[in-house]
């Protein structure tokens, strides 16, 4: 089964979203960007689903720390917004945007991680 980090301060959206992929995978929650980082140095991931805007720092911040790290997996950079400069940054960056509100972001998911 393959395995993946959700990031997201929000802790209603982050058990919803949880309960709704454990179906086809298994999923590791995660509150923060510290959080997450430190998940990820004992557990190997093939996704990370991250909300954008954290108490402790940004979804952006948190794939760039992976990537300098050397970390490659699929990462969804999620936001509440629709906003085109940060769909920009994230694909720019190597991630796929979505809104948190598209009808699709489970459909989504799968396609990303296959």
């Amino acid at each position: 089964m393959k395995k993946i980090l959700i990031v997201d301060d929000n802790m209603d959206f982050l058990r919803i979203l949880s309960s709704a992929l454990q179906k086809r995978f298994q999923t590791y929650e995660s509150m923060g960007v510290a959080d997450a980082l430190k998940i990820l140095e004992s557990v190997t991931v093939d996704a990370v689903c991250s909300d954008f805007n954290m108490r402790d720092g940004t979804g952006l911040e948190l794939l760039i720390k992976l990537r300098q790290k050397g970390v490659k997996v699929p990462f969804l950079l999620m936001s509440g917004d629709d906003d085109t400069r940060l769909r920009n940054e994230a694909q720019a960056c190597g991630a796929v945007f979505c809104c948190k509100t598209d009808y699709d972001l489970i459909a989504r998911i799968n396609e990303m991680v296959g």
